[in-house]
């Protein structure tokens, strides 16, 4: 009876530590793409727009869903519900080019 009392407190003592592991392997990968962009845009909504359809069109080498987290997280956000005329801040790397128009400003992520 112990040796199987033993042998399960093995299998759950694995399956927390992996779960712990996968747990810090994503925050890893959060952590890294959020230091990958130096740079946040001002854009205003347009009609017709939504936060997939901003995110598609910016997110330049990440998922759609990861960076619509970024947009969400630095407009402090917590649904998708957007209307026009409303300012968000995308962010973007810095070594793209933006353009500037009356819409887009340039503000550093550091502020």
């Amino acid at each position: 009876m112990f040796k199987s009392f033993n042998h399960s407190l093995q299998d759950i003592s694995f399956i927390i530590l992996s779960f712990i592991f996968i747990f810090l392997m994503f925050m890893s990968v959060n952590d890294s793409t959020k230091e990958s962009y130096e740079l946040l845009i001002e854009i205003e909504v347009k009609e017709g727009d939504t936060l997939w359809s901003i995110a598609s069109n910016y997110a330049d080498g990440l998922s759609t869903q990861a960076y619509l987290s970024l947009v969400k997280s630095h407009n402090g956000l917590d649904h998708d519900i957007i209307y026009p005329g409303q300012k968000l801040l995308v962010p973007q790397h810095a070594t793209e080019k933006v353009d500037i128009n009356e819409s887009n400003y340039l503000l550093s992520s550091k502020h």
